[in-house]
């Protein structure tokens, strides 16, 4: 049964507990409250990261020593890349052999087996079971995740662990040093490159994966991953540096990179990023899949972004601030490629470059009414 018929049966159907999606909420939310209250679930030797895994019916089929089998249904609490931990109503021994069907993001089935390697009590009639699968996962098909709340599956990763070549790009104190710092603990090959621009001259092939920064010298790091894209450099990209802005994190849901890294810089971080890539064999069409997945509200946002900075330009325009509307246009040749607005950003970039060396908006008058119109007609702006 895949995602959508349980949505469809959610008015009537029940899990082992006898919970209807309120009360499973509810109780997600106390279990949750418990645990950031203790310590109870912390393991240093744990490699795989807890992420939330909501799915109120999850039909299990159990057998146990004596080939006994059963069929339950369960809510989910988490998974992992080596198993999922589930809510049932009675104890169930470990080493139980479990059978469980998943549904991928895209509604495709998964079928998974594993075994029961802890039942813990949780108060009343809840307890909480951890099944290992027999196989590890990659999490990300089963969990779409928003490239600015970066899953990251591994808890850590030794630095011994991490092999390829990675190119690292711009030239940002709060995100190079410590780069440099950190990978040469690791039996990695790298570079550094200063300019995006630079760097498109490179074998790119050569790279297992790329780390470019928030400002890529002469590049957004977003312009540039769009630019690596259409350089055919097909591997995995991950951004670093500070997105403070909800302008910021749009560009960067939408650039088609893989991952992104925060500052202040966490070593942590930084290796189970790194091993999110290089420590898993990722097939490249749930690569593709994850980077197409754009959501409509993400690119409604930016379009509305697009039209206020047509609004901002033409006001800069009749008040001849020539920095003002340089700004302006730097901004909004930014946005405009990840919008597939080639024409908008390429205009943009040329009036605003040509303004900044003259200092005299005046003779582009007609050319920054232009970019304003394009910055509201998607048709004349691609």
């Amino acid at each position: 049964m895949n995602r959508r018929s349980n949505e469809r049966l959610a008015h009537t159907q029940r899990n082992s507990l006898g919970m209807d999606r309120l009360v499973y909420t509810q109780l997600l939310k106390k279990l949750n409250h418990e645990h950031l209250a203790t310590t109870d679930d912390v393991h240093p030797t744990r490699l795989h990261t807890r992420l939330e895994y909501h799915e109120p019916y999850l039909e299990l089929e159990l057998e146990n020593n004596d080939r006994m089998r059963s069929t339950i249904t369960v809510a989910t609490r988490n998974i992992s890349r080596g198993g999922i931990s589930v809510l049932h109503s009675s104890f169930v021994y470990p080493g139980t052999n479990v059978r469980t069907k998943l549904s991928k993001i895209n509604d495709t089935p998964c079928m998974l087996s594993g075994k029961v390697v802890r039942c813990e009590h949780r108060g009343g009639v809840v307890h909480e079971v951890g099944i290992s699968f027999d196989r590890q996962i990659i999490v990300q098909e089963f969990i779409r995740p928003d490239i600015c709340d970066c899953i990251r599956t591994h808890e850590r990763v030794v630095h011994d662990a991490l092999k390829g070549t990675v190119l690292i790009v711009g030239s940002d104190p709060t995100v190079i040093p410590f780069m440099r710092e950190i990978l040469e603990h690791t039996e990695m090959h790298y570079g550094f490159e200063e300019s995006a621009a630079e760097s498109l001259k490179s074998d790119l092939d050569r790279f297992d994966l790329i780390i470019t920064c928030l400002n890529a010298g002469d590049m957004t790091g977003p312009e540039f991953t769009r630019s690596l894209r259409e350089h055919h450099y097909t591997r995995p990209v991950i951004i670093a540096g500070n997105c403070d802005n909800e302008s910021t994190r749009n560009q960067i849901r939408l650039s088609t990179a893989d991952a992104l890294i925060t500052v202040p810089v966490a070593e942590n971080d930084i290796l189970c990023t790194l091993g999110e890539f290089l420590l898993t064999e990722w097939d490249e069409k749930i690569l593709n899949a994850l980077r197409k997945h754009n959501c409509s509200q993400t690119s409604d946002s930016l379009r509305g972004e697009l039209a206020k900075l047509g609004i901002m330009l033409d006001q800069h325009t009749r008040t001849g601030d020539a920095v003002q509307i340089f700004g302006t246009c730097n901004k909004i040749k930014s946005i405009a490629p990840l919008l597939g607005l080639t024409n908008l950003r390429d205009f943009a970039r040329i009036v605003g470059d040509s303004i900044a060396s003259s200092g005299d908006p005046k003779p582009h008058t007609e050319e920054l009414k232009v970019i304003k119109t394009m910055c509201t007609d998607r048709a004349s702006a691609a």
